[in-house]
């Protein structure tokens, strides 16, 4: 009997993938656990593996398809085994945020109040990530004609509605690209055109999302990383002969953002509508720029790490992201966020906050610096660094207390071993 090959579900809220790249071609011979094709969702890039030894074949998906989970998108086959009469039909492919305006036959489909009592969403089939995207966008769940099992609401479907209706034009215009919007171009030579699509799409709607709903405070100021020079100087032989890796800036800063940050809850928050949620966990992200793209992995209860573990725990999680083989719970559930662009030199920015989380560190290059101490001009390793908080959760004050506080330990790194 021929396996299918579907679309999977990664996460409890994915509801659609964006469908990357084949690693074999139709007809191919393929071994049941290699790796066969690789998704986007929302978080990341994941290779899926091959869910049995056969041929490839009957492949109903190409790159930059966006179909929702569990959709057949081709098949294996054993030798001598012939398709499926159903494999004739097309993978079902959405748009990824570009809603598009209902059509007579969408205008048909059964509306989702006719489940529900008029304005009682909370009976209507939905999921958890369509619920809280209607919360939202003011859209009213019972108006929204849902495609889903016995009429249930996806993500896509408030999207849709939302776009036909015109509601909540801030969301809205998250959901549209830029690049859609009507606007005079230079007269120039084109280069090239590029289409907004897979991980940079993602991107983009995510971080305007951010941007535009999200008050963002910015503080900076600059550290003395004299003591974290020698501190890694004296710790890295003993580390890296125990566990084959070597300690980076990056990972004593990580260690010391934990261990400060269980101390400063405000910061490890959530804004949840009518709530703020402080997480007793450090689940703390790691900006990394893979190829043309970000992902963030996470290292769990990192508050709980000493700065060996941090080291051993990054090194693992950067190398499986690198091979797009992380899990999704490794990029996935962070509370605050670190990004890193002093290995390019960059020496002060300001990062747009990763929700649901209500902080992001952002950390330029460290640098010799002339600076006064005790009346007399030395030269330092200065670093900066500029947190940003999301102003509904937290106050400059707190956010001047981190900083002031994550200063002090990393001048005075010894204390955090």
């Amino acid at each position: 009997m021929a396996t299918e090959i579907i679309m999977p579900k990664v996460d409890m809220v994915m509801e659609t993938g964006t469908l990357m790249e084949w690693k074999k071609n139709e007809g191919d011979t393929v071994t049941k656990g290699e790796p066969l094709f690789v998704i986007m969702t929302d978080k990341a890039a994941i290779e899926a593996e091959a869910p049995e030894s056969g041929i490839l074949a009957g492949i109903t998906a190409k790159p930059d398809d966006v179909i929702p989970v569990t959709t057949v998108i081709g098949y294996i086959l054993a030798p001598g085994e012939s398709l499926p009469e159903k494999a004739a039909a097309p993978a079902a492919a959405v748009a990824p945020a570009e809603a598009k305006p209902e059509t007579p036959a969408a205008a048909a489909a059964p509306k989702a109040a006719t489940a529900a009592p008029a304005g009682d969403a909370s009976q209507v089939r939905a999921t958890p990530l369509a619920r809280s995207l209607a919360r939202e966008m003011n859209v009213d769940l019972t108006q929204v004609a849902g495609r889903g099992p016995r009429g249930r609401v996806h993500k896509a479907d408030v999207l849709e509605f939302a776009a036909s209706h015109k509601a909540a034009p801030a969301m809205a215009s998250v959901s549209a690209p830029a690049t859609n919007v009507a606007v005079p171009l230079p007269d120039a030579r084109i280069r090239q055109r590029i289409s907004l699509k897979g991980p940079r799409s993602i991107i983009a709607q995510r971080l305007s999302y951010s941007w535009s709903s999200v008050p963002h405070i910015y503080e900076t100021l600059s550290v003395d990383m004299s003591e974290v020079v020698r501190l890694r100087e004296r710790v890295s032989p003993a580390i890296a002969n125990a566990t084959g890796q070597k300690v980076s800036y990056t990972a004593i800063l990580a260690h010391a953002v934990a261990r400060i940050l269980s101390n400063h809850p405000g910061l490890n928050s959530s804004f949840n509508g009518d709530e703020i949620i402080q997480w007793e966990d450090v689940h703390l992200g790691l900006a990394t720029s893979l190829e043309d793209y970000l992902i963030v992995p996470v290292i769990r209860e990192a508050q709980n790490k000493n700065l060996q573990s941090v080291v051993v725990e990054m090194a693992r999680l950067l190398e499986a992201a690198r091979a797009k083989r992380l899990q999704p719970n490794e990029m996935s559930g962070s509370t605050f966020t670190i990004t890193n662009l002093g290995m390019f030199g960059i020496e002060q920015f300001t990062a747009i906050i990763n929700p649901p989380e209500s902080a992001i560190l952002a950390v330029g290059k460290m640098m010799d610096t002339p600076v006064v101490v005790d009346g007399q001009v030395v030269v330092r390793p200065m670093m900066t660094l500029t947190l940003a908080v999301d102003h509904r959760v937290s106050d400059g004050a707190a956010a001047a207390k981190f900083l002031v506080d994550l200063k002090n330990a990393l001048e005075n790194p010894y204390l955090l071993l």
